[in-house]
């Protein structure tokens, strides 16, 4: 599963990779999803010359079977309080499994599901089919990342 930070709208200032990294110290620290999940962080290509990688576009998860998908969703809504007010109903969370993609933006239960049925592989509620075989959320997000 690969998860990132999005932010959407015009605030200005924030970079969805920095919050990506930041959310990946969060999950870390939070003791309901740290200890069930092993993180690694997929850069940015270098295209530049650089001797390093870029930015953090993704987080890698991969899960054990203590892991609770309602603590995932809990984590990042915690997360999300924790932004200055003005970028928290900027911020979502982008989730990929396969070619399924879903965007958790409250944090509700019905969010949670939708991870669930997204990890089960029986796909979403309002999904159609995207560009090369993918799908395409309901939220009218495209599957590019």
């Amino acid at each position: 599963m690969r998860i990132r930070i999005e932010v959407v709208g015009s605030v200005q200032n924030q970079d969805a990779s920095q919050l990506t990294e930041a959310f990946a110290r969060w999950l870390v620290q939070d003791r309901t999803v740290g200890p069930h999940v092993k993180i690694s962080r997929i850069r940015s290509e270098v295209d530049d010359g650089a001797m390093s990688a870029g930015l953090v576009e993704w987080l890698g998860l991969v899960l054990n079977s203590g892991f609770s998908v309602a603590s995932l969703v809990y984590s990042h809504k915690s997360f999300r309080a924790s932004l200055p007010p003005r970028v928290q109903s900027a911020v979502r969370l982008v989730i990929e499994h396969g070619d399924s993609r879903t965007v958790i933006e409250a944090g509700s239960a019905e969010e949670a599901v939708q991870i669930t049925r997204l990890l089960a592989g029986t796909g979403l509620p309002g999904q159609t089919q995207g560009p090369a075989g993918g799908t395409l959320s309901s939220s009218g997000a495209d599957g590019d990342s």
